[in-house]
């Protein structure tokens, strides 16, 4: 009798819960609203009193540039390059960008002093040498400017390490100069033609040290300035004449 009381009683409570209306949902929420902004009052104008003496703002300044400082080696570089009373005639002819600077394979001849000249013996014995222009090294800003020269002797490669702007070189002659191309042909009607042959040909590369290995693609330095000389002597003399 308890058991049929009791789910008579548990089936009266389920069914008076279903009887129960069901509690409304909130809304759902709103990620924007849709009501107009509020816009905020305009602040009241501040009372500024209107027999103030009002001055012009005055201009602002320029910007400044600032001064160039040169760095101490730059300076000592460019005094020590002015020191020498050739060097910018030499800095041309070694140059990056410079129209006649010298190309590899250029032959040249340098005359050096054994010693260095003083005020007791300003003008010490020389050496010439006259060598194949094969590597050139550029330091400094020009300061450290080195050039290496090659030739044979007697069947022997000799080289030649010189410092360009050092007191010890006095001279630095162009024997024959290394182009690319030779002057172009001039046909009778005035146009220019195909460029001839070069004299003496301009390496393809910065380092000629592959005439190291191969000393028949070395020219004759010992013909070239003995021609050189030649011509020289004949032009003295045609001068002598006139």
């Amino acid at each position: 009798m308890d058991c049929v009381a009791r789910s008579a009683a548990r089936a009266a409570r389920t069914a008076l819960a279903l009887a129960r209306p069901a509690p409304p949902r909130p809304p759902p929420r709103r990620l924007f609203s849709a009501a107009p902004r509020r816009t905020a009052p305009a602040p009241a104008a501040y009372p500024y009193a209107t027999n103030a003496q009002l001055f012009p703002a005055p201009p602002a300044p320029a910007a400044a540039q600032p001064a160039r400082r040169d760095s101490l080696l730059r300076t000592l570089n460019a005094h020590l390059t002015a020191q020498h009373p050739r060097g910018p005639e030499f800095l041309r002819l070694f140059s990056r960008r410079d129209k006649q600077r010298l190309l590899p394979g250029s032959v040249l001849t340098v005359t050096s002093y054994s010693a260095a000249p003083t005020p007791a013996n300003p003008s010490p014995p020389t050496t010439v040498f006259s060598g194949v222009l094969i590597a050139l090294r550029r330091r400094h800003q020009g300061t450290d400017l080195s050039i290496r020269l090659r030739n044979l002797v007697g069947r022997t490669g000799v080289e030649m390490s010189f410092k360009v702007l050092s007191p010890l070189v006095k001279d630095i002659h162009v024997v024959a100069r290394a182009e690319k191309s030779g002057p172009p042909t001039v046909a009778k009607d005035g146009k220019e033609g195909p460029r001839r042959k070069p004299a003496l040909r301009a390496a393809r590369r910065a380092k000629m040290y592959f005439v190291r290995d191969q000393p028949g693609r070395l020219v004759s330095v010992a013909g070239i300035v003995r021609a050189a000389r030649e011509r020289e002597a004949s032009l003295a003399a045609r001068n002598k004449r006139r």
